[in-house]
């Protein structure tokens, strides 16, 4: 599963999506995540797609299994159980729905706003028509510290 891991973000980078470490770090464990679950619990091949939306990468998982998912409880010296709860907390979205060929298992996960979003939301609040202020009569001074 780690050659998967790896195929997942090195594609993501591949679409020219920047991400940093935390969110590629986010990406494999929650692509990790499902396709495990997929490989030890599902039935068949197993399948994974990747989609941007905007803002938002889609993983979606694919096996011959049709149960329902299910998130077990993990023991307190357990090495399994808890895949599906951390997914949960990583990824902004997740469902799972039963196909044809057995079910679809799927996350979403927020994106890092690109240089040219995070410009144009700046731009937006800039320009945005204020009523006029009087000036003050002595300007504040400004510190920034640059780190």
């Amino acid at each position: 599963m780690p050659f998967a891991r790896h195929q997942v973000i090195d594609q993501v980078r591949t679409w020219g999506v920047p991400v940093d470490d935390d969110t590629a770090d986010t990406i494999q464990l929650v692509a990790s995540e499902l396709i495990a679950n997929a490989v030890i619990h599902g039935t068949g091949p197993v399948t994974v797609k990747l989609s941007l939306k905007t803002g938002r990468l889609v993983i979606d998982v694919h096996d011959g299994n049709s149960a329902y998912l299910q998130a077990s409880c993990a023991q307190i010296d357990g090495e399994s159980g808890r895949g599906l709860a951390l997914v949960e907390l990583l990824a902004s979205r997740l469902g799972w729905e039963p196909s044809a060929e057995g079910k679809r298992v799927w996350a979403e996960i927020e994106l890092p706003l690109t240089a040219p979003a995070i410009r144009a939301a700046v731009l937006r609040r800039l320009f945005v028509r204020r009523p006029r202020l009087r000036a003050p009569a002595e300007a504040e001074p400004l510190a920034l510290a640059v780190v």
